[in-house]
């Protein structure tokens, strides 16, 4: 988990205020761009373009730093590829120096300086070179204070002091002993989200960076998906030329809101945009988006339409071994989940050698331990619960989350939604332990479990007179309703007004 939390707070470094700008800068702008549409080659050669005009300027090798360590990302392990952004740091750094030597007071060369050192220590991190990563963050962090002190306003400045903040406070335990040995200075959590929210707007070449760091805060750290869906949405839309985006996006809605449906669709405009000619799309993403797609597919227990979608999944290269036997797991489990076992055994022995622990040990699993009848009754039970609660018929749905109860009790989104419809049409006081086990479980599944039985909590506080608790449970849905408007909806309704069975059976659609 280091790792990614280091690499998360160097992925920012800043860039140059307005108040420091050039004339090249408008240039520098547009090449970026095409960095976070997908295009790291011509962000390069545009930048390349660019530093003609401006020999001397620290600002542009940081730049091409920038994309080389995005690039190097997006490709499997490659020290010979190393060379190339160490190249780039180190001209940045000489530029940096050299106009220092002659002005101690220049900003944007102390801007370049720490942000190419950001850069330098985000790599070192994905190379699990934990000491170097920490040492250069403390030189960026150096640079960046100088410039804060010289310019209090300056918005960039703030963003990768913001980052600073943030992450040194919230690393884990051996990160930290890492900090004592690199003499790391401690962080503020919330000052450090705080800044880096403000930095927003007005940065000259970093806004995007900003909008990927607050996604990646609010989805893996403050465990807040709505505010991640807002971030990943807007990179999503300001830059579709990257598949990445659209990855990200059916991934979260997948996995931390269990929004599969529209996970789904996310994940199927991407598979189109690549069937389109679409060239971004093709090729290595078109693969992934398309194991995204029947993932979702699998998860929203449509098994027959993930099953056919992952068997278009095929050989790829190299880099791709990983996600293809993922590809494989899950092409198991829904055959198995469509009753073909021996088909399902096929493709779980495939999985079985993956070099992923995390996909080899489940797969092994599933050889050793075949799914129960009652397992496979029950999920079959609460597939057809959903397709009916999605057509709007929802006392159907909740007889048949209720027969799903009885044959297969571990299912938690089936006694939830049964204990809706016993709160609004049966007795109440048998929601009350569907509601206390849901909030009892640290990752129900789908995720949205979790406002739900919030939701429900609140009605049942309100029938029992308790208003005040009642309204601190609509609270928690509304700062948190994991997307659905409906939950929204009814928790805002639940704010201004005391739960009543009648008027809530007559208002729910």
């Amino acid at each position: 988990m280091i790792a990614p939390v280091l690499a998360a707070l160097l992925a920012a470094a800043p860039a140059v205020p307005d108040a420091l700008g050039r004339p090249q800068d408008k240039a520098y702008r547009q090449a970026l761009d095409l960095l976070y549409d997908g295009r790291p080659e011509q962000a390069l050669l545009d930048l390349a373009e660019a530093r003609k005009g401006a020999p001397g300027d620290p600002v542009g090798p940081y730049l091409e730093a920038l994309v080389t360590v995005w690039r190097l990302e997006q490709r499997p392990p490659s020290t010979n590829a190393d060379r190339e952004l160490f190249r780039r740091v180190d001209e940045a750094t000489r530029l940096a120096n050299q106009a220092l030597a002659k002005d101690p007071q220049d900003l944007r060369a102390l801007l370049a300086r720490g942000a190419s050192q950001g850069v330098l220590s985000r790599h070192h991190l994905s190379r699990l070179q934990r000491t170097d990563a920490a040492r250069t963050a403390v030189r960026m962090r150096e640079d960046l204070t100088k410039v804060h002190e010289a310019d209090p306003a300056c918005v960039d400045a703030l963003f990768g002091l913001g980052l600073y903040d943030y992450y040194a406070d919230v690393l884990p335990r051996l990160a930290k002993v890492l900090r004592f040995l690199a003499r790391m200075p401690g962080g503020d959590r919330e000052r450090g989200l705080r800044l880096i929210v403000s930095a927003g707007e007005g940065s000259l070449f970093h806004d995007d960076e900003v909008q990927a760091q607050l996604y990646e805060i609010y989805a893996f750290y403050e465990k807040d998906p709505d505010r991640a869906l807002a971030e990943v949405r807007g990179m999503r839309r300001r830059h579709p030329g990257w598949p990445l985006w659209a990855l990200k996006l059916a991934e979260h809605l997948r996995d931390r809101m269990g929004l599969y449906a529209e996970s789904a669709a996310v994940a199927r405009e991407a598979v189109e945009a690549g069937q389109r000619g679409q060239a971004s799309y093709q090729g290595a993403e078109g693969t992934l988006a398309r194991i995204s797609f029947g993932e979702s597919l699998l998860l929203d227990l449509r098994f027959a339409e993930a099953r056919r979608e992952l068997l278009l999944v095929k050989e790829g290269p190299p880099e791709l071994a990983g996600a293809l036997l993922r590809a494989r797991l899950l092409l198991g489990r829904a055959l198995e989940r469509e009753g073909d076992r021996e088909g399902a055994v096929a493709h779980y022995r495939r999985a079985a050698t993956a070099a992923d622990r995390d996909v080899r040990r489940q797969a092994e699993a599933a050889l050793r331990t075949p799914l129960a009848a009652a397992e496979l009754e029950g999920v079959a039970l609460v597939a057809q619960a959903r397709r009916q609660r999605e057509a709007g018929r929802r006392r159907e749905a909740a007889e048949l989350y209720r027969r799903a109860t009885r044959v297969w009790p571990a299912s938690l989104e089936a006694r939830l939604l049964a204990a809706e419809d016993d709160l609004l049409h049966g007795d109440p006081d048998d929601a009350q332990d569907a509601v206390d086990d849901v909030e009892d479980e640290d990752d129900p599944q789908p995720p949205w479990l979790r406002p739900w039985s919030h939701l429900l909590r609140g009605h049942l506080l309100d029938l029992d007179g308790q208003r005040q608790r009642a309204v601190d449970q609509y609270k928690k849905v509304l700062e948190s309703p994991y997307g659905q408007t409906e939950l929204r909806e009814r928790a805002e309704d639940g704010r201004r007004r005391p739960f009543r069975r009648r008027s809530a059976i007559n208002n729910i659609k």
